[in-house]
């Protein structure tokens, strides 16, 4: 009877990186896994300084306090996955999971690779001695307190998630950095993040060693899925991809790409030209769908001018999705039943998919932040 070969998954280990390299080091790796030109990789990082996260969907200006985060030499930063403003920092330890599309390794459905990929994390922070329980779709809780968060992209035939574990959970700075109204609403949100965070230090009273966590969730991951892992290092196709993506990355036409372009709109929202001519006024709101949209717009004639969708929901594809969708709604009709059509016959023809918001929802924000104008 032969000996059954246990499949070999690459482990980089790569501890403090800056900001820019840990948001697009996944990707780099992503597209040569979706080449079969490396194996399904486990990333292991950290941030070595503090430096803020923006989703890809989001407006640096509506979110990032720019004036505190300058202060204090911050770096701002843009990745790829969807998701909320975040401050990243050496109280975090980043895992990303980069898995071929046609491995046994990965679920076709979204919910159970998450499930498959999170259960083995919550179970080798169960070994440190906190009850951290998976919570659908992408989330580790310890009584309903979040511990990690999670985000995953498809990149090509690679999927990726994109995960930390919290060691320590400085809430002050992380909600310094945030764009609030007031120094009031500030404290309720730092009140907030400690209702429903945590972290390990919090849990146990001091912060494990780093490399503990990091032993176990490689022992963890091993386990689940009955295979091993061999330490490796980027390859010669990976670090061009890297460079590549860091010389478009680290400019600020990329950071602030979503303040640029609707400059004009956001301008006029800014200084409260409500009304900018007869028949043409301009809006902002926020609903609240299972993620946050944020919708920005000029309308004229009950139709829509031009328009910004916001927010911190997933897509799939990863970019462009929104960006097209905004220039196919322009000159659709606000009347509800005209919009949801508009709307869902867009996400079909750009073959778009979402999560944290459907078609519905993106109507109804877009709805009601007319009528509260």
């Amino acid at each position: 009877m032969g000996v059954q070969l246990r499949m070999v998954w690459r482990l980089i280990d790569l501890g403090g990186v800056d900001g820019f390299t840990m948001t697009n080091l996944y990707e780099a790796v992503a597209r040569t896994v979706a080449e079969h030109d490396s194996p399904n990789t486990l990333i292991l990082n950290y941030p070595g300084e503090p430096f803020v996260n923006v989703g890809y969907h989001q407006v640096v200006e509506k979110e990032v306090d720019l004036e505190f985060v300058h202060k204090q030499n911050m770096l701002i930063v843009r990745r790829s996955i969807g998701g909320g403003t975040i401050l990243d920092g050496p109280w975090e330890q980043d895992y990303f999971f980069i898995v071929n599309k046609k491995s046994e390794e990965c679920p076709a459905d979204i919910g159970e690779f998450y499930r498959k990929y999170l259960i083995p994390v919550a179970e080798a922070l169960q070994r440190l001695g906190v009850p951290v329980q998976y919570k659908p779709i992408n989330d580790l809780v310890v009584r309903d307190r979040k511990i990690s968060g999670n985000g995953g992209i498809s990149i090509g035939d690679a999927m990726v998630l994109a995960g930390d574990v919290l060691l320590d959970l400085p809430t002050e700075l992380m909600t310094r950095v945030l764009k609030v109204p007031d120094e009031k609403f500030r404290d309720k949100l730092k009140k907030s993040l400690l209702e429903w965070m945590t972290s390990l230090k919090s849990e146990l009273g001091e912060a494990p060693n780093r490399d503990d966590v990091k032993r176990l969730l490689v022992e963890e991951f091993t386990r689940a899925f009955g295979i091993e892992t061999e330490e490796g290092e980027l390859s010669p196709a990976e670090t061009k991809y890297l460079a590549e993506l860091l010389a478009e990355r680290k400019h600020r036409e990329w950071i602030f790409m979503k303040d640029r372009d609707h400059e004009q709109l956001f301008d006029a929202a800014k200084s409260r030209q409500v009304k900018v001519k007869e028949g043409v006024s301009v809006c902002e709101g926020v609903y609240k769908a299972q993620k946050l949209i944020r919708i920005t717009m000029e309308t004229a004639n009950n139709r829509i001018n031009d328009i910004s969708i916001s927010g911190d929901f997933f897509t799939d594809p990863y970019i462009g999705g929104i960006e097209k969708l905004e220039k196919l709604l322009v000159g659709a009709s606000l009347d509800k039943e005209e919009l949801r059509k508009r709307i869902t016959s867009s996400f079909d023809t750009l073959g778009l998919k979402t999560m944290g918001m459907t078609a519905d929802d993106l109507a109804q924000a877009i709805l009601t932040t007319k009528q509260a104008e």
